[in-house]
């Protein structure tokens, strides 16, 4: 498993910018935070794509910032905003099929909805179909204070869609939403493709790895156990650090951890 950085981890240094930082301190993977419409652009697409094929680094997933309009998109009764949605959602599957990634990550519907979940996990199908044929993994990722917050979601879910669901794990977001990350890690782990990582301590659930007391390589060896076959990715917030170096040297913590109990596979999607 490779240990990489979401260019999210840099906000608000522009994309190209991020990216070019990443490259510089030779992050193996990452994931690309698209901010605005315009990096959609087939000017900056071009500038994101020459980085990428001019260096080492690879692209593993894309996070779209339109996470937060998601339950407007696809989990209301206006079936003509769903269907709009699906097409803005293609052109985020083509930007990832161009980059190489091979992951979109999805937020969903908000937690305060009376709507039914199977509901839910129809809408999630329909979309998952249309990146799948992109050749695109839609994931969805457990996020506080929406539906995916719980476990018991999240387990329906996979139930509910069998072989046809993907996740992200968060075990920051787990924290937040008073979950065990741990058990989601056995729950869902044989259909997890991509981690997203951070510390946390008593009172503090986003520091850089390295910096609080999570079990990383308990967190690991489960996942392993369920097969997992993707990266890890560092996603801290902006006021989780102090300065860049933390964030590059958290990930060379997490690297010697994930060597350790990956030992030398080849963990990639």
């Amino acid at each position: 498993m490779e240990i990489g950085i979401s260019t999210a981890s840099l906000y608000p240094t522009l994309l190209e910018d991020a990216l070019a930082q990443l490259i510089e301190q030779q992050v193996p993977v990452a994931e690309l935070f698209l901010n605005t419409f315009s990096e959609l652009s087939p000017a900056l697409r071009e500038k994101v794509k020459s980085q990428l094929e001019q260096s080492s680094i690879r692209a593993v997933s894309v996070h779209p910032f339109t996470s937060v309009l998601e339950s407007s998109l696809f989990f209301t009764s206006y079936t003509r905003r769903f269907e709009d949605g699906v097409e803005l959602y293609r052109r985020y599957f083509d930007y990832a099929a161009q980059m190489g990634a091979k992951i979109l990550v999805f937020h969903g519907n908000h937690r305060n909805t009376s709507r039914p979940p199977q509901r839910y996990y129809e809408r999630f199908a329909r979309l998952r179909q249309a990146a799948k044929e992109m050749g695109i993994v839609l994931a969805q990722e457990n996020v506080y204070a929406h539906c995916s917050q719980d476990l018991t979601f999240l387990v329906e879910m996979r139930r509910y869609l069998g072989d046809e669901v993907e996740f992200v794990l968060d075990n920051k977001q787990a924290l937040r939403g008073g979950q065990d990350p741990m058990e989601m890690a056995r729950a869902l782990g044989d259909r997890v493709v991509q981690l997203h990582l951070s510390d946390s301590a008593p009172g503090r659930d986003c520091l850089p790895p390295g910096e609080g007391d999570f079990d990383f390589a308990g967190y690991f060896s489960i996942l392993k156990e369920k097969g997992y076959a993707g990266d890890g990715i560092v996603e801290l917030y902006q006021n989780s650090y102090q300065s860049p170096q933390q964030l590059f040297q958290s990930r060379l913590f997490l690297q010697e951890i994930a060597d350790g109990v990956f030992s030398s596979e080849n963990n990639q999607i």
